[in-house]
């Protein structure tokens, strides 16, 4: 029998370089979006390393600069 795993959602800041339009945005489904001085920050939960695996290999895909990524309480 195997055992059940419960993952538990995490919250991440990702900053990446650059304002980031509305329209771009909209392809990070449930994140919220702070734009600062010269910076965007994608404030997502995430239920586990792949789907912030999926997030990062997103933001490649669009060619945005990663700046900063940290798990937030």
């Amino acid at each position: 029998m195997l055992a059940r795993v419960h993952a538990t959602e995490s919250s991440y800041r990702v900053t990446v370089r650059g304002n980031v339009s509305d329209r771009l945005a909209s392809a990070f489904d449930g994140a919220t979006v702070e734009r600062g001085r010269g910076t965007t920050v994608l404030v997502c939960k995430l239920r586990d390393q792949a789907e912030l695996y999926g997030l990062l290999n997103r933001l490649r895909d669009f060619g945005l600069d990663l700046v900063g990524l940290e798990e937030h309480a």
